[in-house]
């Protein structure tokens, strides 16, 4: 593929919303793959992730960025701080998606005000439209939006699980993007090794198994990854919670529950690898890990001071 042409379009487009309307399964639809963690548990997606798609004469940087929202700890800070750095710094084109099933507009109120500073063009995509039974509902919604954001370019309407509307979005946006060499070489599909993908997926496994304050209390660390060993490929995780009795509850009844866990994660890594891969799971004690800059440094969510 040609990439140093004057006839060459590449950029970032940034998908921005609140929690859960939508981006991480149009992300996974865009690129063809299950690439973002999809939970039906908002604020799943924590840090930007890229999907990289190319084309003859285009080449697409989608970035999948944390829903957006009023920070209450330091983590959900480094979300937020995420969505700023996508949407003001580096957006060639904005999505900005909202869920026409229920798009609950006074909550927009703060997305909206930073949506209207942007200096790129703006799309507003509609998700989930399968669930709205009235196409005069729609057009109803979508005069209100522009009348909150005069800034928006386009306008389109998705329903990304069943692919409705979503190469219509791919091709406007790629037409969008502006006259410049690909940013990532041929063939590379996003900006994360391996490791990082495992963790997610077993992230994302924990978001589907536990309830309540969990999830939400759970990060993973990638002890050890080898791989290219055949039958022998081998995945150690830490699964780190916040308080002691926080820890029975991912273990569960006689291990039953971190079973299923490593069960329904290595499933997901080999579906995503495309190799099966041994699981080891261990639950340790971080407390308050959430709050805490050391552990958010480790972790990879905030830059080390020194």
């Amino acid at each position: 593929m040609t990439t140093q042409t004057e006839n060459f379009h590449s950029g970032f487009a940034v998908l921005s919303g609140l929690p859960n309307a939508g981006k991480s399964t149009l992300l996974n639809a865009l690129a063809g793959g299950l690439l973002s963690p999809v939970t039906d548990k908002p604020q799943t997606t924590r840090q930007n992730i890229l999907a990289i798609i190319e084309g003859d004469d285009f080449q697409v940087v989608f970035v999948d960025t944390p829903g957006f929202l009023r920070p209450r700890y330091k983590l959900q800070q480094t979300m937020a701080a995420c969505v700023d750095r996508a949407v003001g710094e580096d957006a060639d084109l904005v999505l900005l998606l909202i869920d026409a099933s229920a798009p609950d507009l006074p909550a927009h109120a703060d997305l909206f005000k930073k949506i209207s500073q942007v200096f790129c063009p703006v799309y507003l995509v509609l998700t989930k439209t399968d669930l709205v039974k009235e196409k005069s509902s729609l057009e109803n919604l979508e005069k209100e939006i522009k009348q909150a954001l005069p800034n928006l370019s386009r306008v389109f309407c998705v329903c990304a699980p069943r692919k409705d509307g979503v190469e219509e979005l791919k091709t406007a946006v790629a037409q969008a993007m502006p006259c410049s060499p690909a940013y990532f070489p041929p063939g590379q599909w996003t900006d994360r090794w391996e490791r990082f993908y495992a963790a997610e997926f077993i992230r994302e496994q924990i978001f589907k198994l536990y309830q309540k304050e969990i999830p939400y209390s759970t990060q993973v660390e990638i002890e050890k990854f080898t791989e290219d060993l055949g039958d022998k490929n081998f995945i150690r995780a830490i699964i780190h919670v916040e308080r002691e009795s926080q820890k029975p509850i991912i273990i569960g009844k006689g291990g039953s529950a971190i079973a299923q866990l490593r069960k329904n994660a290595q499933k997901r890594i080999a579906e995503f690898l495309g190799a099966p891969y041994r699981l080891e799971l261990q639950v340790v004690v971080s407390p308050d890990w959430r709050n805490d800059r050391k552990w958010l440094e480790k972790f990879g969510y905030i830059e080390s001071d020194k």
